[in-house]
């Protein structure tokens, strides 16, 4: 038998060079950090970069090991999440 575990993700983009990166919501949505690309070394806000926000189920064994992940479904971003 297996258990489930959840998890809300955001997707966002370097305004700058274009790398993805992808970061628990809380901290994309919720916290609205700045980050420093690891590419282009530009700073910028997660939230104002937002470009998708999923709910990832991860298959968890009976050990604890997590034994595969999907998306579950996309997420609505709201007017003040989206790219600008």
């Amino acid at each position: 038998m297996s258990e489930k575990g959840w998890l809300d993700v955001s997707i966002f983009r370097c305004p700058e060079c274009g790398r993805f990166y992808v970061d628990a919501s809380g901290y994309v949505v919720e916290l609205e950090a700045d980050i420093e690309c690891g590419d282009c070394h530009r700073m910028f806000n997660t939230k104002r970069q937002l470009v998708d926000r999923v709910m990832l189920r991860f298959k968890i064994g009976e050990k604890g090991k997590m034994l595969g992940a999907e998306i579950v479904e996309h997420l609505p971003i709201s007017k003040d999440e989206r790219l600008v």
